[in-house]
């Protein structure tokens, strides 16, 4: 009986083995079932948020500092706008790229000056290509 159960055993992962070699769609359906993904995302946030400016100042200079760290498992170019939402006109601060290396982070200071009389200004920073973005809002003191 034992031999018999082993005999049922080894037939059946042949058969198993058999099917998912010479059947693409099961090969995939293992595959998938059987392989870990590594998440893959990239952080995009303010350093020090608590000090960012908030207050709108006419002719002061400003600046701010945000940080892009690179979670996506391979090295990447990222493109990055920044600019001012000013009465729904884009006022374009800088727009640049930066490599960044598989699990490293790259942090950028952006200075800009508001010339415009307002009540009150978005700060944008847009990652092209990611869909990702974080602002702050100034108000007019």
């Amino acid at each position: 009986m034992k031999i018999r159960l082993i005999l049922l055993v080894v037939w059946f992962i042949v058969v198993f083995f058999l099917l998912v070699e010479c059947v693409p769609a099961i090969k995939e359906a293992v595959i998938f079932a059987t392989t870990v993904k590594p998440e893959t995302f990239t952080e995009l946030y303010f350093e020090d948020h608590l000090s960012l400016p908030n207050k709108v100042i006419l002719f002061k200079e400003n600046n701010f500092r945000f940080t892009i760290h690179n979670l996506e498992n391979k090295d990447m170019v990222y493109i990055y706008e920044v600019y001012i939402d000013l009465n729904r006109e884009k006022q374009m601060i800088d727009k640049n790229s930066v490599l960044i290396k598989n699990n490293e982070y790259k942090t950028i200071t952006e200075d800009f000056t508001i010339t415009v009389p307002t009540q009150r200004v978005k700060a944008v920073i847009n990652l092209i290509g990611k869909n990702q973005q974080i602002h702050f809002w100034m108000a007019e003191e």
